[in-house]
């Protein structure tokens, strides 16, 4: 599949608008969530880097990275709307959007959580018991702050952007479930 049913830009701009037109106390609720869970994933990444991650995926070329087509969330999107930084442009004709050709587009902060929590068993075995329990940790912290964030607006399913959309439609992307 090469083409998405939306407009990806027009998505994001979207995104933006609503995101400007929330409260402060709102905005502030997210800040504080998504900034959360940038320093997990940071924490995350530098485990990687540790356990010889760089290295490993330069041997297999990230085959796992090419699975991640529809793993970008609208947390994700709202980590960089927040932040002011604007995401690569993504490629749909590739089996992610956001992989390049020395690995992934995203910085570690703003990467889906399927993408920044997944360690091959190569990867866990050169963590140790150690480091095995701290990823245990810090998948567990980092999957409430997300869930969090889904439980509040139904498009920031773990699922991912995409398929969300398709299960609850385009109408609004920041339309709280906990507010009538």
């Amino acid at each position: 599949m090469n083409t998405i049913p939306f407009d990806w830009r027009q998505l994001h701009k979207r995104l933006g608008t609503e995101l400007a037109s929330l409260d402060e106390a709102e905005l502030e609720w997210l800040r504080v969530e998504v900034a959360a869970i940038s320093r997990i994933q940071e924490q995350l990444n530098r485990l990687f880097i540790t356990a010889g991650g760089a290295q490993l995926c330069q041997t297999c070329r990230g085959e796992c990275c090419g699975c991640g087509r529809h793993h970008l969330t609208l947390t994700n999107l709202l980590g960089g709307l927040l932040a002011g930084i604007e995401p690569p442009e993504p490629d749909f004709s590739l089996t992610c959007p956001y992989l390049g050709a020395t690995g992934c587009r995203l910085v570690p902060a703003r990467r889906p959580y399927n993408c920044i929590t997944f360690f091959c068993e190569p990867l866990e075995e050169n963590l140790g018991a150690a480091g095995r329990a701290r990823l245990r940790d810090l998948d567990g912290r980092l999957r409430e702050h997300y869930q969090l964030i889904a439980g509040r607006y139904p498009l920031a399913s773990l699922r991912g952007l995409c398929l969300a959309l398709d299960r609850h439609g385009h109408d609004f992307l920041l339309r709280r479930q906990d507010v009538p």
